[in-house]
């Protein structure tokens, strides 16, 4: 049953690594310092990488990335305002996007794609899958 486990963990890693393989990271800001004086605190800001949108949100100074647009009639994200729950919300029509799963809260709408954020010393980076 232990290595059954320990085979079934490997997989997953292995699959995680693999993942993170085909990802490219695009430096976004040189300093956490400059990210969180251009993205305050609970505020959105669009970013266009490799001629794709993205809603990068500074939610309690850490940093998520979102699809910029509304997977339901293509609103931009990066307008919207957090709620109470940290969900993005639509200027549209009001949908709620969970910035981790980018889930809409009442499922009316397929998720939204999102993106990994990294945030070191050599500055804060998303990931986009090439």
């Amino acid at each position: 049953h232990e290595v059954l486990l320990i085979f079934q963990n490997l997989i997953k890693n292995l699959r995680l690594v693999l993942c993170m393989a085909k990802i490219k990271w695009f430096r976004v800001f040189h300093s956490q310092e400059e990210a969180r004086r251009r993205v305050p605190d609970r505020h959105t800001q669009l970013l266009i990488i490799r001629g794709i949108r993205i809603c990068l949100v500074n939610v309690g100074m850490r940093f998520k990335a979102i699809q910029d647009a509304c997977p339901h009639r293509g609103a931009s994200l990066s307008q919207g305002k957090l709620n109470y729950l940290n969900e993005l919300v639509c200027p549209l029509h009001d949908y709620q996007f969970n910035l981790t799963s980018g889930m809409e809260a009442g499922h009316r709408c397929p998720a939204a794609k999102t993106y990994p954020v990294r945030v070191g010393e050599d500055g804060v980076f998303v990931g986009v899958k090439m």
